[in-house]
């Protein structure tokens, strides 16, 4: 009955993906939609009063670090993660997806346990976080490759102004010539400006949508230099050069905080290299540690030192250029 119900639910999924999966005519005229009735253009065009905010508390704070693992999507905070990450999916189609593998964990907890509560509750747990894992990895891979895509992209549009191009033929052949993310990025800003939307507020929206300081830097030197006038090529060939003067500052701090990094994952890996060798050689004498109520008492604290321990080198090791 059980695995029935699974080949059910997994016919069940295979159709809704197949659903999702839509034409690449669809996919463009979704995403003119989206570039024509963004909130965040709407917001720049009326342009309200900038409110000061509040000092973030902890809540805050532990929702911007680790509310990542939870998907809600408040303001659009999903479909921008969504964006970011290069997934061409809605928010709402990828949290059905992600309740849909939610479910599948837990059916498959069901059968793997056989009727263990603790068990299925961790298998569909397991089921739960593993989009948001797969999403927190694909959004993190996009802004890398990101950032080390800015400083080419600016030379390149230097050269296209020098060469008698206008502004909006050099964002053009950045979108056509470099590879994703940084193109798509370009790609949707002159969706924006051919459906209307000004420069200025779709180049904001871009800088919005990206999250990269780098390419804030390039959006509010070409917002000032449309303002006041200069040499474009000049300006974006002196943020190109600040750009890769960090990347090279960024390399050599990570080249001198190696040895912390190895230390961090020597600690996180050497426990569970120690618990598995002792397991094979005997398995009752580590047996006791895994029942015995003061064993888990024990495995727990040994957890909460090891994470301690890792969140504390984190922090060492990180230095903001």
């Amino acid at each position: 009955m059980f695995w029935a119900l699974i080949a059910f639910v997994g016919v069940t999924g295979l159709v809704y993906l197949l659903l999702i999966i839509k034409s690449d005519e669809s996919r463009i005229q979704r995403r003119f939609e989206r570039a024509a009735y963004s909130p965040l253009a709407a917001a720049a065009v009326e342009s309200p009063p900038v409110e000061e905010k509040p000092a973030a508390g902890f809540w805050q704070r532990w929702q911007g670090h680790w509310g990542k693992l939870i998907a809600v999507d408040p303001g659009g905070e999903l479909e921008l993660r969504l964006h970011r990450a290069g997934i061409p999916l809605k928010a709402g189609e990828f949290l059905a997806f992600n309740g849909f593998v939610g479910l599948v964990g837990g059916l498959l907890g069901v059968v793997i346990s056989r009727g263990d509560l603790l068990q299925m509750l961790l298998f569909l747990l397991i089921g739960l976080i593993l989009p948001q894992l797969y999403l927190i990895r694909k959004e993190r891979a996009s802004m890398s490759a990101l950032s080390g895509q800015i400083a080419d992209s600016l030379i390149l549009m230097a050269n296209s102004l020098r060469a008698g191009h206008s502004f909006l033929q050099s964002l053009e052949m950045v979108a056509r010539e470099m590879d994703p993310p940084i193109s798509r990025e370009f790609r949707r800003a002159l969706q924006e400006m051919n459906l209307g939307i000004p420069v200025e507020t779709a180049l904001t929206a871009m800088g919005h949508r990206a999250g990269n300081e780098d390419l804030d830097l390039m959006v509010t030197a070409v917002l000032i230099q449309r303002q006041v006038g200069g040499n474009l090529a000049e300006i974006l060939d002196t943020i190109a050069e600040t750009i890769r003067e960090r990347v090279r500052i960024q390399g050599e701090i990570k080249t001198l905080t190696a040895q912390g990094r190895i230390s961090g994952v020597i600690i996180c890996i050497l426990p569970v290299a120690i618990g598995a060798f002792i397991g094979v050689l005997n398995p009752s004498y580590l047996s006791l540690l895994i029942v015995h109520p003061m064993g888990k008492v024990m495995l727990g604290i040994g957890v909460l030192g090891q994470l301690a321990g890792i969140i504390a080198i984190r922090k060492i090791i990180t230095i903001n250029v």
